[in-house]
């Protein structure tokens, strides 16, 4: 369970008693399943648990379109490839009455700009004991990070100059938990590794690839991302931001109020946007990282009717902020931020689709 969960499981409690409400978090604890309604706080709390580090889980239904045939996938050659819209896990076998038989044929695959998809067998997909092994992708799609068993060390592939950097720092197969988290930044040096999000015992790590040296992340913050030098830390509730260069360092800012599903800071290295807690309308709130000021809100227009707001990614330019979205159909959109408009980036359709990981932000559930 990560902190984010933790986090809205007590505000969750602490909410006005509605009948919709108490269902969907019910439900939610039963089976730790995301719904993609966005219509309650309560749903907003049981979808954010799947997207709050950057990999979505689907529902049936509502998957990454399938460039290709699954028959015809090939394994990510050497050399250039080009860069990655997307990666995703394929799912478990299940029986005909929806109970899991095989996870052993889970694996990671990859989406080029270019349309071909491709297997990635290099990556853990999830340990022996049942850990969940992410992917992660920068946010100019150029760097894919995994972890290897054979070298037993995190792996970063430059996927446009073929080049490949094996982590110095070790890391056990069995460190490697429900609730890993994995973000690389985009030269590709840094990779945030959390093995276990919310333990306070295995705490997280900022990896030089190069060097193999560690800066240790506090353990009441999560990874979101690593942009020019800094990582982006947060704790969730009483919600800290903490701008830290990846050598360590600096401090964390109180925000005003209660925030979830962030982007990562935008281009004038300040400012940064979330979803407050309380709304039940998809809004974005643009906040003073810096500060912990709130800028302004601003309303999301333009999405399918119904449709709902599930987090915050990367920045299309210095005015436009790329977000999830569904409706009938999933995709993503990028919004301005001073006027709200949402225009159509992706769609994703039916397929045989698990997680899918974005570029740019932590990866991990």
């Amino acid at each position: 369970m990560t902190r984010l969960r933790e986090a809205l499981s007590g505000l969750a409690e602490e909410a006005p008693l509605v009948s919709l409400a108490d269902a969907a978090i019910a439900s939610h604890r039963r089976r730790r399943r995301t719904t993609m309604a966005a219509t309650t706080v309560a749903t907003v709390a049981a979808l954010v648990a799947s997207v709050a580090v950057g990999t979505v889980v689907w529902p049936r239904g509502a998957y990454p379109a399938a460039p290709q045939s699954a028959d015809t996938v090939a394994d990510l050659p050497d050399g250039k490839v080009g860069a990655v819209e997307y990666g995703y896990e394929t799912p478990c076998d299940v029986s005909k009455d929806q109970q899991v038989i095989n996870c052993r044929v889970q694996e990671w695959r990859v989406v080029t700009r270019a349309g071909t998809t491709y297997r990635v067998p290099q990556a853990l997909a999830s340990t022996r004991k049942g850990g969940y092994s992410p992917i992660a992708i920068s946010r100019d799609g150029r760097m894919l990070a995994y972890y290897s068993r054979a070298a037993q060390a995190h792996v970063v592939r430059d996927l446009t100059t073929g080049a490949v950097s094996t982590s110095p720092f070790k890391v056990k197969e069995e460190q490697i938990q429900i609730g890993t988290q994995l973000v690389v930044s985009d030269d590709g040096r840094y990779v945030g590794f959390d093995p276990r999000v919310g333990s306070k015992r295995d705490t997280g790590l900022l990896i030089d690839v190069r060097t193999g040296k560690t800066v240790r992340v506090p353990d009441n913050f999560e990874i979101i991302s690593i942009k020019g030098g800094v990582a982006e830390l947060l704790r969730y509730v009483k919600t800290d931001m903490w701008l830290m260069p990846v050598t360590g360092g600096g401090k964390p800012v109180r925000l005003d109020g209660t925030f979830i599903l962030f982007s990562e800071i935008a281009p004038d290295g300040r400012t940064v946007v979330a979803r407050d807690y309380k709304d039940k309308e998809p809004a974005l709130t643009v906040l003073d990282a810096k500060t912990g000021r709130i800028v302004r809100k601003v309303p999301i227009r333009g999405l399918p009717k119904g449709g709902g707001f599930h987090g915050a990614t990367i920045w299309q330019s210095p005015s436009e902020v790329v977000i999830l979205g569904d409706g009938k159909i999933s995709g993503t959109y990028a919004v301005n931020i001073e006027t709200g408009k949402a225009r159509r980036l992706t769609d994703f359709a039916s397929g045989p689709r698990n997680s899918l990981v974005l570029p740019g932000k932590a990866a991990g559930k």
